[in-house]
């Protein structure tokens, strides 16, 4: 039994306000996932969760995920799908008994007895086992069970309270935070999944021969080696370059023989890095043409903020969609060691970031400006420190008293504006 294991799919999904739909990198998956079924002719599909980037998804993913599912189907390759946490459940699993007739299943919400598929080759039948993302407050509902607090609890009952016949090949399809003896999973800024929170033990799934994983963005392990998350297909953040995306090809043969194969498919923009200083940077655009057509994330190691930074820089770079700064240590050093800044006034900070970015040492003016700030500041009465209301009355009196000062000596604020 030859399968296709798919997650975190997030179609729909934008990027720095590039639509990987209408910029046509979604599609462009879908296009090489398809060439790669003509290429291995899977068995089935299994997709684990976050089909969509959010519940209510726009109508080109919906239609996107009509495409897909279509040409599975016209394949005849059956389709095994279950909801994520950035899903709607009942939404994804619309007409989905009528779907079932052309061999796409599909688990919307946590039921007492999870829905199962069995396939069968030549070493017999395979059970596919689909649990979509759940709460332990479904489960505790599902089963009547009030006793149920943590995710790791709910989800030891529920899987224990399933029919599984462990003599022959069963397959998990699952969404959940999945650790292996406390051990997390490697995990990068685009995964809202918190330490601790959400939990589930990789012994809860001792019955499966395989565990389709979604949740996690990087394809790996988690404790043995058949418990796997299947990894997003396409980079989702810029703390994802490197990872495999692609998807991963599971082969079962008799009873406790399982192969795992990860397949790299070309993505239609490289997601990359690039680091120096401006001129640097402005230089390395002109000499390498392939970086206009990738998604770029630019690091700085100016000193100081050179003028027209992003309009220099998306001259050369079209596709430029993160800006960040990564100082010189020398710098580093000079601006002050991050122990220290707690114990430090925040006129004595505000004087120092102001040389650093300027250039040179605040005026008296500047000075009594932040003199005032760091007095709100210690009152709790910036807007970062409350909220409502009294956040408004301080932003005002902030501004005022910087109106005021600098109005005695300038005009630099047109009443009009």
């Amino acid at each position: 039994m030859r399968f296709f294991h798919l997650a975190d799919l997030h179609l729909g999904k934008s990027l720095y306000g590039y639509s990987l739909i209408d910029e046509g990198d979604q599609p462009f998956w879908v296009d090489r996932l398809l060439e790669a079924a003509d290429e291995y002719r899977p068995d089935a599909v299994v997709i684990a969760g976050d089909v969509y980037d959010r519940a209510i998804p726009p109508k080109e993913a919906v239609e996107l995920l009509d495409r897909l599912l279509t040409a599975l189907s016209q394949r005849n390759i059956p389709v095994l799908m279950v909801a994520g946490n950035h899903d709607s459940g009942p939404r994804l699993a619309f007409a989905s008994d009528l779907l079932e007739r052309e061999g796409v299943y599909i688990a919307g919400e946590c039921q007492k007895e999870l829905p199962q598929v069995t396939l069968e080759d030549e070493h017999g039948p395979v059970t596919f086992w689909l649990m979509p993302y759940l709460f332990p407050a479904a489960v505790r509902f599902a089963l009547g069970r009030e006793d149920l607090i943590t995710y790791n609890q709910a989800v030891h009952v529920l899987l224990d309270a399933q029919p599984v016949d462990t003599t022959r090949r069963n397959v998990l399809v699952a969404h959940q935070f999945v650790t292996a003896g406390g051990a997390e999973p490697e995990q990068d800024g685009s995964e809202t999944a918190v330490g601790g929170v959400g939990q589930v033990d990789a012994d809860a799934f001792d019955a499966f021969d395989y565990v389709a994983l979604g949740h996690i963005h990087a394809a790996q392990r988690v404790g043995r080696e058949t418990v796997r998350y299947g990894g997003s297909p396409l980079p989702y953040s810029f703390s994802e370059v490197g990872q495999h995306k692609g998807l991963t090809l599971v082969e079962l043969g008799e009873k406790g023989q399982v192969d795992v194969q990860l397949i790299e498919l070309p993505a239609l923009h490289r997601m990359r890095q690039v680091k120096g200083t401006l001129e640097e940077l402005l230089t390395l655009g002109t000499e390498d043409a392939s970086l206009r057509e990738d998604y770029l994330r630019a690091v700085l190691t100016d000193v100081q903020m050179p003028p027209r930074t992003m309009e220099r820089l998306r001259a050369v770079y079209p596709n430029l969609m993160e800006v960040a700064r990564e100082l010189p240590q020398a710098a580093q050093r000079a601006a002050g060691r991050t122990s220290q800044v707690k114990e430090r006034p925040l006129e004595d900070l505000f004087r120092t970031f102001y040389t650093h970015q300027a250039g040179e040492i605040p005026d008296q003016a500047q000075e009594e400006l932040a003199a005032f700030a760091a007095q709100q500041a210690r009152q709790g009465a910036l807007p970062e420190l409350r909220r409502g209301e009294s956040a408004d009355k301080d932003t005002l009196a902030l501004v005022d008293f910087a109106l005021r000062r600098f109005g005695e000596e300038e005009q630099v604020c047109d009443p009009k504006n």
